[in-house]
């Protein structure tokens, strides 16, 4: 009878190990590729309609927002922040690098429901939080990428309900205009000397751009608030973020 009831506590405690380790496994994510191209169309056309440029897609952003996507879903979490306490700044930065340019600049926005979504209420959503809004219709914007997942189950926060994630990174990175218009300028070319006559060449001033030239800035945008829909008949934004400051 005591060997029996060990046995019994045996396999209770096995059983309670393979729910845990079941709870903890991570989350078999899906690419919902689709429902990027329409955020992506539906978000060009908000900013057309303000008189803004539309985003072209980026392949290094879109690793970033698809990499980020992928890691909230499978460690349950939902953050501007990585699980691992990287900073957003500098996970975007992994991607979509500085190096070269003497501006850049990101931000993002993140959405989670647990009801399907289509692209209409993801940016009703986003359009309502004053700063997402904020993000979506910044002008300096140049490239975005967007990364939908969707996972039947998710665990941590999402609590083992299907989730649907979107992460959409905004960036832009450009060279210094009036570096490049000075080195782009021709030198100028000295005068032919004329007979009798000693005249000066007047040589183009050293340094003549260099009062124009800005400082090398690596910066970004708050990061906007995160929001989840509470319900399918209207976009609600619930939560927020700190915002960050100007990078060096």
């Amino acid at each position: 009878m005591k060997r029996a009831a060990i046995l019994l506590c045996l396999l209770l405690a096995l059983g309670a190990s393979l729910a845990g380790s079941a709870s903890a496994a991570p989350a078999s994510t899906e690419r919902l590729r689709t429902l990027d191209q329409q955020i992506l169309a539906a978000l060009n056309k908000t900013r057309a309609t303000h008189g803004l440029r539309t985003l072209a897609i980026s392949r290094d952003l879109e690793q970033a927002a698809v990499a980020h996507s992928q890691d909230m879903l499978e460690e349950g979490f939902f953050a501007h922040d990585s699980a691992n306490g990287t900073s957003f700044a500098t996970r975007v930065r992994g991607f979509y690098r500085p190096t070269g340019y003497d501006n850049w600049s990101a931000g993002e926005n993140l959405l989670y429901n647990t009801e399907e979504m289509s692209a209409e209420i993801a940016v009703a959503t986003w359009l309502a939080s004053p700063s997402h809004r904020k993000n979506m219709l910044a002008p300096e914007w140049r490239e975005v990428g967007i990364a939908s997942l969707h996972a039947s189950t998710a665990g941590g926060i999402y609590e083992g309900a299907q989730t649907w994630v979107i992460t959409m990174d905004f960036g832009t990175r450009s060279d210094n205009l009036a570096r490049k218009t000075s080195a782009a300028k021709p030198k100028a070319k000295a005068r032919p000397r004329v007979a009798g006559k000693a005249r000066k060449v007047r040589s183009e001033e050293p340094g003549r751009m260099q009062g124009l030239e800005t400082k090398k800035i690596n910066r970004f945008l708050p990061t906007a608030a995160h929001g989840s829909i509470a319900e399918t008949e209207g976009p609600t934004a619930i939560g927020t973020a700190p915002p960050t400051g100007a990078q060096q």
